[in-house]
């Protein structure tokens, strides 16, 4: 069984930030300290079929790293506040691009990588700026990158204290421990 498991936050949108987390297996599944091994992060402009089809490239990527436990996509949930009188398409852009990715999910596109839809209040309030500097995680100048950081980290916390949540981003990140 892999040492590893992978989460990806995604901020989609007319540009995505995406931030991929490396972590422990047994932090999550296990009784492990938490601990970020590796950290990468980036952002994918253009139309939004490119950038599904780039976010989906990433996560099969990101696959490869660990046989058998695709990396957990945490998509910022879009909602549209209820004062919002704007007609602008541009502002549905998130939610389609996110539909893109449960479908590419469906088809196996994302190898066995899942997708987790995460409230962007809940992200924004769990993992301010503040924190994001505390932890050595805070980029200069994307918001986006740091939007999609906030999701992967709060992702991880919900994960931990949720085992259920945990086995819905990685199916198969609870098998046996063998070295």
């Amino acid at each position: 069984m892999e040492r590893e498991i992978h989460v990806i936050g995604i901020d989609p949108g007319g540009t995505t930030g995406w931030c991929r987390l490396t972590i422990p297996r047994l932090s999550i599944f296990g009784r492990d300290n938490g601990e970020i091994i590796e950290w990468e992060y980036g952002e994918f402009s253009g139309d939004e079929y490119k950038q599904a089809y780039e976010i989906a490239g990433l996560t099969r990527a990101t696959q490869s790293l660990a046989y058998k436990i695709g990396p957990a996509l945490v998509v910022e949930d879009w909602t549209i506040e209820p004062v919002n009188r704007t007609t602008d398409r541009a502002s549905l852009s998130p939610i389609r691009i996110g539909a893109m990715l449960v479908y590419a999910q469906r088809r196996g596109d994302l190898a066995d990588g899942t997708v987790t839809f995460q409230d962007r209040s809940l992200a924004k309030g769990h993992m301010t700026d503040e924190r994001l500097e505390a932890v050595g995680l805070y980029t200069k100048g994307s918001d986006h990158v740091r939007d999609a950081t906030r999701h992967a980290l709060t992702a991880l916390r919900r994960a931990k204290q949720k085992p259920e949540l945990a086995k819905l981003m990685w199916p198969n990140g609870s098998g046996l421990y063998s070295v």
